[in-house]
């Protein structure tokens, strides 16, 4: 089960479990010490008619306080914990070859992970809390007053046995609502990005009927969520109210019919009961959100173990003896009803090789970089990198921005020193900009964030893949439509650090073929022609027109 697989993230962290212990422990000390405390006040106020002693007040006082303390202490602790882990598993995500669309790839980093934090900011708080708090109450109540001890025994199993139905069953449409949201995205994304064909064929508005109807499923799925929340909340408050309900009926049968308990006792009593009680059924309802969680995790989970078990192909040998990247008899077709965009495709990428593959628009080329970089499977033939680890960069016309810091824009989520990331935004010509800002590093950018222009964006681009330092790195015209001032930038930052980087350039304008030792030629889905920089250009004329546009 996947819990098992987050509750392994938790115990690399075994020292945020044991505060998590420690506070629940004081937490639970606080409830015995305040509730016996209101108890002996009560009782000396109602029925010997006195002021209790200043020592009670302050014991009072000073429960209520640290109640409060540990409380807030157990909340941090696990915000703190859901954090790391949220920053482990983003590093994974980031460091696999997920060959899943970039659409569902972006949900996964983004919501999916964000949706398995309550997991660790509220449901194992809870699970401590709950599970030491009513332990400590009962154990109290055993030296205090055994039938009350008994009645909260039988009546408590009920609690959790309700939950857990309606947990499975929402763990099951919380797993359906992010499996929706991941196609949603990538259908979503896949609009954006043909939008120009869209308008040129007359469907926005089809378009847009389309994506009102699917947001509007989404939301339907969130309410039936919901509603089983609801449902749950529902049983849960009524078989607190009866445990609660019986403890009274028994306390105050025993003291006005029976006289075998003391006001004393039975007000601690019965203070203690909504303690006990609500104790379970907040565990109840961290339950339930904690189901949501593993169904996001579902997701999550399977997508890193579809790449690492199936879609990985790796091969322990010397890079510098044999190619950083192979493609061995590679074809490709996006869908099984489409022809196919590549066949038979063998290529070699060696350590400090510039290749540029040329061709007309619609030709693979960007095709072909993707199945290189592994962001595509081949559905024929293999694509085997030198190593597990081997690093690829990408520089483009469209950067993708994360909706988060710009220092989390500029590591990718990894852990990189404040003082590398400011040495690649100098080298980049951003530090000025970012020193400027309020929040310098911290500035959040993207949607309700810091506006970027395009300039400044291909610049973080470049920043991220200066600090990456890939053993290949992807160029896909990425100083097209620039000032000259940033064009230049980029183009000096490429030659002086990966002038010995192995490196692909997509070539949509003959002259990017100035700068590449080799070439590939791709028309029909094939290769065309290889060969060295001096035949280039006529070739690439040859093929069928020099192209402007992308793939």
């Amino acid at each position: 089960m996947n819990v098992k697989r987050l509750m392994q993230y938790a115990f690399q962290y075994k020292w945020f479990l044991l505060l998590l212990g420690l506070m629940s422990i004081g937490v639970a000390s606080a409830v015995i010490a305040q509730n016996i405390t209101i108890g002996k006040v009560l009782h000396r106020i109602l029925m010997h008619g006195e002021a209790p002693h200043v020592t009670v007040w302050v014991i009072l006082l000073a429960s209520l306080l640290l109640r409060a303390v540990f409380s807030s202490a157990n909340d941090m602790v696990g915000n703190h914990l859901a954090g790391r882990v949220q920053y482990r598993l983003r590093n994974t995500m980031l460091k696999r070859r997920l060959i899943q669309p970039i659409g569902a790839q972006l949900a996964s980093l983004t919501q999916s992970i964000n949706d398995i934090s309550p997991f660790f900011n509220n449901y194992l708080p809870q699970v401590f809390k709950s599970m030491l708090v009513p332990a400590f109450i009962i154990v109290t109540m055993c030296v205090i007053h055994l039938n009350t001890a008994l009645i909260m025994m039988v009546t408590a199993p009920f609690i959790p046995l309700f939950y857990i139905v309606f947990g499975l069953k929402t763990q099951d449409e919380a797993k359906d609502k992010m499996t929706y949201l991941n196609h949603f995205s990538q259908r979503f994304l896949n609009k954006v990005q043909g939008l120009v064909t869209l308008r040129l064929f007359r469907k926005t508005e089809d378009s847009i009927a389309s994506v009102e109807q699917e947001s509007t499923r989404f939301r339907t799925l969130t309410m039936q969520i919901l509603k089983s929340a609801f449902l749950s909340g529902l049983m849960l408050e009524f078989i607190s109210m009866l445990g609660i309900g019986i403890v009274a009926l028994e306390v105050g049968l025993g003291l006005i019919l029976f006289h075998n308990i003391s006001f004393e006792t039975a007000v601690i009593a019965i203070l203690f009961a909504p303690e006990f009680y609500n104790a379970i059924k907040d565990l109840g309802q961290s339950f339930h959100t904690g189901k949501q969680s593993e169904g996001a995790a579902d997701v999550v989970f399977d997508m890193l173990d579809e790449s690492e078990d199936t879609h990985r192909t790796t091969a322990a040998y010397d890079t510098t003896q044999t190619p950083l990247v192979r493609l061995n008899d590679v074809s490709f077709r996006y869908d099984a009803q489409q022809p196919q965009v590549l066949q038979h495709i063998d290529l070699d990428i060696r350590q400090g090789e510039h290749l540029a593959l040329v061709g007309p628009s619609g030709v693979g080329k960007t095709t072909l970089a993707q199945l290189i970089a592994q962001s595509l499977r081949p559905t024929h033939g293999t694509v085997t990198h030198s190593s597990s680890h081997l690093q690829i960069g990408m520089l483009s016309q469209s950067p993708y921005l994360f909706n988060a810091t710009i220092r989390e824009n500029v590591t990718m989520f990894y852990n990189y020193a404040d003082a590398q990331v400011w040495q690649v935004l100098e080298e980049v010509g951003l530090k000025d900009k970012v020193t400027h800002l309020t929040h310098g590093l911290d500035t959040p950018i993207g949607e309700g964030g810091e506006m970027l222009s395009g300039g400044e964006m291909r610049r973080l681009e470049l920043s991220r893949v200066l600090l990456l330092r890939p053993d290949l790195i992807i160029l896909d015209e990425p100083t097209t439509g620039l000032d000259i001032e940033t064009e230049q930038l980029i183009q000096e930052a490429i030659e002086k650090h990966f002038s010995t980087t192995a490196m692909v350039m997509i070539a949509h304008r003959a002259s990017t073929l100035n700068h590449v030792q080799h070439h590939i030629v791709l028309l029909d889905g094939g290769i065309h022609h290889s060969g060295a920089h001096d035949q280039s250009e006529s070739k690439y004329e040859s093929g069928r027109g020099e192209a402007t546009n992308e793939d």
